[in-house]
């Protein structure tokens, strides 16, 4: 080897050295903190056409100008994959103008891979697994030099399907953004959409003290989603208000409960959601968002608000500023006092018995030889999930549809699981009997309770009802239907689980 050639060689591995030296010392840096927060870039056009974007890169300094110090950015990248998962050349120029606006502006940036309900169905978990692996390999090599003000968080919301093997997922990618940025911070938080009720059950490497933990608050859904289109169980609710001292009592509850397993477990906490819907009214969306926040600080969490535009907003974009009451509460209003309980206005006993969201589309579907789809139908709630087995299988249980039951179940409880169903057949007397129940939704896949369903070529209202003989948490079951027997299509409605029900009632 000539001199010239070893010198070289020389010179390039002591250049190399120097520059991992400095991308580990960029990760090393004394800890920042994340403090105040605000969620965005989750719902805008401009991921799909810059042209049509709301926001606009000068956001992120009317943020750090407002208190802000870090931004959550809601990235939904599977849709910017190729069919080898490869982010495209246009997501990427536009996250580092993001990065890099931000950096400018300085704010911390949370990249929050926010793909959750594409991971949420039996069916779609296999494929969510390869893209969330596939994004944290590329966004890790990529930022592995960024500064320390970037943060990851690994999945936003795990939740039904995803449950049962979370920690297996957290696992497998925070392996993977280690093997590049060994201490950079990264955020993780349980299942059952990040519930602080299962802190428990979340399952961190006791070695890695870079892991921040997050939940989100929207207690109680009654109050902060009222209104909310997308949800048929708080769709028609109007008039629910909030402050009472038993209101402050239970956020209090909530939160120590965070404080002291963040105690136990030596871990920081970001609040990374909360807020309130625009139809709950702005003079009690800004009593309960200063409540939640002040709550936050008293116990040392720090809180990303949800969300910046789009809905629950805090910057109106057509007046182009904050709103004020909003952002007041965030930044200043002290902790509202608890007001007197107002009469309760009627409600209808069904909801209050209610511990699932029927929709159609919390239906998934496992097996294989068979097809499935939603369809517009004349049951309630106008949609419904077919099924078609293409071969009748050994068993009934071998094709079978699966819908969340978001409630806990004790033992003792009365339950009630009503569906509208109907067989898809030519024949219209034909009828079939199928085994319907409420059960774990993991493994040992325990039956609560469990009954036939018969149906006709008809829609008709099916019903199975018995009582729980031990206790279940929230968001550890399910409504099964079994249909691996079956020679005709089904149809199902949206389920309705209800829990001591009775007509007439007021629960």
């Amino acid at each position: 080897m000539s001199l010239p050639t070893a010198f070289s060689r020389a010179l390039g591995a002591c250049l190399l050295g120097l520059a991992l030296t400095s991308a580990a010392l960029a990760q090393s840096a004394p800890a920042l903190s994340l403090k105040r927060g605000v969620n965005a870039l989750g719902y805008d056009p401009i991921w799909k056409d810059p042209a049509q974007a709301r926001f606009q890169l000068r956001h992120l300094q009317a943020m750090k100008d407002a208190g802000f110090d870090h931004v959550r950015l809601n990235l939904h990248a599977f849709e910017h994959m190729d069919a080898e998962h490869r982010l495209s050349a246009s997501w990427w120029k536009l996250l580092d103008s993001v990065l890099d606006a931000a950096a400018k502006a300085g704010l911390q940036v949370l990249v929050d891979e926010h793909n959750f309900n594409e991971c949420a169905q039996e069916q779609d978990l296999a494929p969510c697994r390869v893209k969330l692996k596939a994004f944290w390999r590329q966004v890790s090599e990529r930022l592995r030099a960024a500064p320390p003000s970037v943060v990851f968080e690994i999945l936003n919301e795990p939740n039904r399907a995803m449950d049962a093997v979370w920690n297996e997922v957290l696992a497998e990618n925070l392996q993977i953004i280690r093997e590049t940025n060994p201490t950079r911070r990264v955020v993780v938080g349980p299942k059952v959409w990040n519930s602080l009720g299962e802190l428990d059950t979340l399952k961190l490497p006791e070695a890695d003290r870079n892991l921040v933990v997050t939940f989100h608050y929207y207690t109680p859904m009654e109050f902060t989603h009222q209104g909310a289109h997308w949800t048929p169980e708080f769709k028609n609710l109007k008039g629910i208000t909030w402050g009472t001292q038993a209101d402050h009592d239970r956020l209090k509850a909530d939160f120590d409960k965070v404080k002291a397993w963040a105690d136990k477990h030596g871990r920081p906490i970001l609040l990374g959601e909360f807020g309130a819907l625009e139809s709950a009214g702005m003079p009690l969306r800004a009593v309960w968002t200063a409540a939640v926040a002040r709550a936050a600080e008293a116990r040392g969490f720090g809180w990303s608000y949800w969300q910046f535009d789009s809905d629950f907003v805090v910057w109106d974009m057509k007046a182009d500023g904050w709103v004020k009451p909003i952002l007041d509460a965030l930044m200043s209003a002290p902790a509202p006092a608890p007001v007197a309980a107002a009469p309760a206005a009627p409600r209808d006993p069904v909801q209050d018995a209610m511990i699932n969201t029927p929709d159609a589309a919390a239906w998934g579907v496992y097996g294989t030889k068979q097809t499935n789809e939603k369809v517009p139908c004349e049951a309630m709630g106008n949609r419904c999930l077919r099924v078609k087995v293409q071969e009748r299988m050994p068993n009934a249980w071998d094709v079978g549809a699966l819908a969340p039951i978001k409630g806990a179940i004790r033992n003792g409880d009365r339950l009630q699981v009503l569906v509208f169903g109907r067989l898809v057949s030519s024949d219209p007397q034909a009828t079939a009997t199928v085994n319907a129940s409420i059960q774990l939704a993991s493994a040992p896949y325990t039956s609560v309770i469990s009954g036939p369903l018969t149906l006709t070529t008809k829609f008709e209202a099916l019903v199975i009802q018995g009582k729980a003989t031990e206790s279940f948490a929230e968001g550890t079951t399910s409504v099964s239907v079994q249909l691996g027997h079956l020679a005709e299509a089904v149809e199902l409605s949206a389920p309705v689980v209800l829990r001591n029900y009775k007509a007439g009632s007021k629960n």
